[in-house]
């Protein structure tokens, strides 16, 4: 009696696990998309404003100029990540997947923010961190929260705070204003977002120079 002894189905089910295990190592050697890296905008200046601001400079010397302390903009503490977030519903927060802030964003804001701010008051000195030598008269704290962007609107919402103080002697507040803003973001995307970030920051920025222009400097 012959008894007989088949490989074949062995070897089959081998030649299944290795194309199996080729398989597995073409999709772990696939490269992972590389991330989206958003910043801010620059804050859009209308060609009138920088033609002002541009003028003053020139003629008046900075040491002649009174000094504006910019203290830094207080966003809410949920969106301070390097995750680009939005907020889905009223209690739930999302991210737009694989994508960061270049920088953090409460630096971003800041510097926009004074920026926009510096190229509507020509008539003043604006100092942030380091003031150096020259105290300055003012002190400007600007406070946005909320700053949600609501994707399924479309839509920025966000309310500023902004307070102006004087800072000789006892530091006293001048003026306070409330303001409310709905932005309307030209996509459904991270970029979008960002622009009307940049766009709220425009809108504060204005406001808070005509606040400032409003209330009469302290003497120095």
């Amino acid at each position: 009696m012959k008894i007989r002894y088949s490989i074949r189905p062995r070897g089959l089910a081998g030649a299944a696990v290795a194309l199996a295990a080729l398989l597995l190592l073409g999709a772990c050697a696939s490269p992972s998309p590389a991330p989206v890296l958003i910043s801010l905008p620059p804050v859009p200046r209308p060609d009138a404003v920088a033609n002002a601001a541009a003028a003053p400079a020139a003629s008046a010397p900075a040491a002649d100029l009174p000094v504006l302390a910019v203290r830094r903009v207080g966003i809410p503490e949920y969106l301070v990540s390097r995750r680009v977030r939005y907020r889905a519903d009223p209690s739930t927060l999302a991210e737009w997947p694989n994508t960061y802030w270049a920088e953090r964003i409460e630096i971003g804001v800041t510097r926009e923010f004074t920026s926009a701010l510096r190229a509507q008051l020509p008539g003043w000195s604006l100092c942030e961190s380091n003031c150096g030598d020259r105290g300055p008269v003012l002190a400007l704290n600007v406070d946005i929260v909320p700053m949600d962007f609501m994707r399924a609107g479309g839509q920025l919402r966000a309310r500023a705070r902004i307070v102006v103080s004087a800072t000789a002697g006892l530091s006293r507040v001048l003026q306070t204003q409330e303001r409310a803003y709905t932005i309307t973001a030209n996509g459904d995307t991270a970029q979008a977002m960002a622009q009307a970030v940049s766009d709220l920051i425009a809108q504060v920025a204005a406001q808070s120079a005509a606040l400032i222009q409003a209330t009469p400097a302290p003497a120095r």
